[in-house]
């Protein structure tokens, strides 16, 4: 019998995590990635190419911004999923002053456990997810799932630069001014300064990218294309689900 998605030890952190930094969330981010998330997240947007009838499932919504560019873009369709209230409150917010609300729809939820049907969107896309699931490959077997045969799945997630010329600031960035600026700054943003960096390292030990090329195979993702953005410090991964549309 699988847990509540709300007793994995991993969905207990990142409900914590995120609860306390909703309110706060964008410029700190931006600051943290150099000023480069906003840049990745229309990259990100850019690889669906979906028409205005679509119907659009944005994992890890956070605050909403995917998921606007996303209904803005396209004009599409976009169910927006979160594990935290408080993301899901200020998703709410965001996208009602965005003009994008009536395009979204906001459901608390968890990616290990999708509340929707085999086969329900025409794309699916999730950013900065795989570090805080239990089991990386059994997360993208369910949000294949839930993607329609020939229907698109992208991601976005945090990675760590190769090369001393980039891992160094890299490093440095990440253990030292991130930890610094956030103790300074409100919510759990001080306990997301000392986890961040050491997160994403930790992931990428167990995980090489080749690891995560192999378990979108196995979930059923081909035509599978990688791209690191910004010298290395994030990685988009994109494909479609086998099957005709």
């Amino acid at each position: 019998m699988s847990l509540p998605f709300d007793s994995h030890p991993e969905n207990i952190r990142a409900q914590k995590l995120f609860d306390g930094i909703a309110g706060s969330y964008e410029w700190p981010t931006e600051f943290f990635s150099f000023f480069q998330y906003g840049r990745w997240r229309r990259f990100l947007v850019s690889q669906l190419n979906v028409t205005p009838q679509a119907s659009v499932l944005d994992v890890c919504t956070g605050t909403g911004l995917v998921a606007s560019e996303i209904a803005g873009r396209f004009g599409c369709q976009v169910v927006g999923i979160d594990l935290s209230d408080r993301m899901i409150e200020q998703a709410r917010h965001n996208l009602k002053s965005a003009g994008a609300a009536p395009k979204v729809r906001l459901v608390k939820g968890c990616a290990e456990n999708l509340p929707f049907a085999d086969s329900s969107f025409d794309a699916v896309v999730f950013t900065y997810l795989l570090r805080y699931v239990e089991d990386p490959e059994a997360t993208l077997v369910e949000l294949t799932r839930v993607l329609r045969p020939g229907g698109k799945m992208v991601s976005l997630e945090f990675f760590v630069p190769r090369g001393p010329i980039t891992y160094l600031p890299w490093l440095l960035h990440t253990r030292l001014v991130i930890p610094v600026v956030a103790r300074v700054l409100p919510g759990s943003w001080r306990d997301v300064g000392s986890f961040l960096g050491p997160s994403i390292s930790d992931f990428y030990r167990k995980h090489t990218l080749q690891d995560l090329s192999a378990m979108w195979a196995r979930a059923g993702i081909r035509q599978l294309q990688t791209k690191l953005l910004s010298f290395g410090g994030a990685v988009a991964m994109w494909g479609s689900k086998e099957g005709p549309k």
